[in-house]
């Protein structure tokens, strides 16, 4: 659990909120919630250990991060590697028993978007945002709840515009360790990936709420560049995410 408290205490992790209020809107019997609750934090706990196994090294050099945590995986890097492939695989296992083979496909391909994006893809500007996106919209099905495509789209965006906000705080600590991200590479292409991602939710948004909702997209952009600083707007744009999420659940599941 240690990664999932890690990232909860940097203002991360609101995936499994989301998963959550998913798992909760389809009204399930307790037996199935209990489930849906389970796998989600299990799955993000894997996430997050593959993304700091991959991520030691370099850690050893973010203040941000557990020093004993980095340490212990660097010294067992190998064996935790393994044990995150079995792992892995029993949750893939566990879904498909409890949640059936929708929330399995859900879990065995974030897992795949995951390992992709940890081993090759954070580096990698430009792509490494829209690639967060794919790994939002992965995970937001993995309580097996069949949702609209618009709705696992907003996920998979709300997810990248929180990338962008991270990687910007993440700038000196990714260029001390040579990893050209999106904010590393151009200094003007997160505000740019911002403004994407708050034009394509808005077009979301409109498709679900209306055009009311559709203008409240730019609330991020807006924060962003009103404010100075980014991790003040990083949180404002989650406290929004919070409140047009509950309005798109109750338009899509009858609340």
């Amino acid at each position: 659990m240690a990664p999932l408290v890690n990232r909860l205490w940097r203002g991360e992790g609101a995936l499994l909120a989301v998963n959550v209020s998913i798992a909760l809107a389809a009204r399930p019997d307790p037996r199935t919630l209990l489930a849906s609750v389970a796998v989600s934090t299990a799955v993000l706990v894997l996430l997050y250990m593959l993304n700091d196994v991959y991520d030691c090294h370099q850690d050893l050099h973010d203040a941000g991060k557990d020093q004993v945590f980095v340490r212990f995986c660097i010294r067992h890097r190998g064996l935790l590697f393994r044990l995150l492939g079995v792992e892995q695989a029993a949750t893939v296992a566990l879904a498909l028993a409890l949640l059936g083979a929708r929330s399995a496909a859900a879990v065995a391909a974030v897992f795949l978007v995951n390992i992709a994006y940890s081993a090759r893809l954070k580096g990698r500007a430009a792509v490494d945002v829209p690639w967060v996106a794919l790994w939002g919209a992965c995970y937001a099905m993995v309580p097996g709840v069949p949702l609209p495509l618009t709705v696992v789209a907003l996920v998979g965006v709300m997810t990248s515009i929180c990338h962008v906000f991270q990687i910007t705080r993440d700038l000196p600590f990714d260029v001390v360790n040579h990893i050209r991200t999106s904010a590393v590479a151009v200094r003007w292409l997160p505000l740019a990936q911002l403004a994407a991602g708050c034009l394509v939710m808005g077009f979301l948004l409109h498709d679900l709420l209306g055009p009311v909702a559709a203008l409240s997209a730019a609330v991020p952009i807006l924060l962003r560049l009103t404010l100075r600083s980014n991790q003040a707007a990083w949180m404002m744009s989650k406290a929004y995410y919070g409140l047009i999420w509950l309005c798109v659940l109750g338009a899509v599941r009858g609340f």
